[in-house]
């Protein structure tokens, strides 16, 4: 089942002193257009996060609390940057950090990268597919060929078995009007093959506008467990205020120059505790007319069909 998102929910998230995910932007070019998705729309501009700013970013986790889920991508496709995605995690590793993770479409995924992926050490890897059928996975995600994807996936879960790989790969679609009907396929599809599975309500994605949303969505609303839990960092190093902020609208600091807990801890004080407070008419535009606080939660399960919940502890491994 989805987290049912009510005030007991609310209870599991803390205000912390560091956060407990953290996304970086390896880079935020897509090759792929997803109906679903305002990558096409992003009014920042585009490139590839450097080595000499992730390498800062993963120093300060590796002093401030290893565990700290590390995920490498916000809005882009992290396969883009090729062979330098295996030095990023490799360099995670090495530091000591236990929750290293990334987010891909997969379609750039042919068998060499694959294997670098799970020669890295990367722990979890978590994987979009939207359809089961031809038609209904390439009319949402556009530009990918069906065919092609479900080979990469089918050889990096044979390649993850050859070496014994302790690497979770979860295979996550997102349910959506377009491939209700395909969710129960997708996921047999791939259980039977080894993979975890995982179904998520589609997010509308947060945008700077002056259209207020109906007053009774606020009746029963929470904190945002995606403000509470996550702070986003864009390929340039600005720290965003949501990670459904594609374009980064509400700048909270600059990495360049200061670090990820003075911004974060800046950040609780003018930000994320009007979210515990529910002081929702003080908060920025953007979340006041926010509706993807009710979209936290996704259905998950192992190999073998049985529910996984991620775990809310800094301290311990995400699932």
């Amino acid at each position: 089942m989805y987290y049912e998102i009510n005030s007991e929910l609310e209870k599991k998230f803390k205000m912390t002193d560091f956060p407990l995910n953290i996304s970086v932007e390896v880079t935020n070019h897509c090759n792929l257009n997803c109906i679903m998705c305002n990558n096409d729309k992003m009014k920042r501009p585009k490139g590839n996060m450097s080595m000499g700013l992730y390498k800062k970013i993963i120093d300060e986790v590796a002093l401030e609390n290893p565990a700290t889920r590390i995920w490498l991508d916000f809005y882009g496709e992290a396969m883009i940057v090729g062979y330098k995605l295996y030095y990023m995690v490799d360099y995670a590793k090495k530091k000591g950090l236990t929750n290293v993770c990334i987010n891909t479409n997969a379609t750039l995924m042919k068998p060499d990268y694959a294997e670098m992926l799970l020669d890295s050490g990367v722990d979890y890897i978590s994987i979009d597919c939207d359809g089961f059928s031809k038609e209904v996975y390439e009319s949402i995600r556009v530009n990918a060929d069906r065919d092609v994807f479900y080979k990469n996936v089918e050889y990096l879960l044979e390649y993850k078995k050859k070496i014994n790989s302790d690497t979770v790969i979860d295979v996550k679609i997102i349910e959506m009007e377009q491939n209700k009907y395909e969710v129960e396929k997708v996921v047999e599809y791939w259980r039977n093959r080894g993979a975890w599975t995982a179904v998520r309500r589609c997010a509308e994605w947060v945008t700077e506008n002056d259209n207020p949303v109906n007053d009774d969505i606020n009746i029963d609303r929470i904190a945002c467990g995606i403000a509470v839990g996550t702070a986003v960092i864009s390929w340039d190093g600005m720290v965003g205020g949501c990670a459904w902020d594609y374009d980064c609208t509400m700048k909270c600091g600059d990495i360049n120059k200061e670090s990820i807990k003075e911004i974060w801890m800046r950040r609780n004080d003018q930000f994320l505790k009007l979210h515990f407070e529910h002081r929702w008419n003080e908060l920025p535009k953007m979340c006041q007319n926010c509706t993807d606080w009710r979209v936290i939660g996704e259905e998950r399960f192992d190999e073998n069909g049985n529910p996984v919940n991620k775990s809310y502890k800094t301290e311990e491994k995400m699932f």
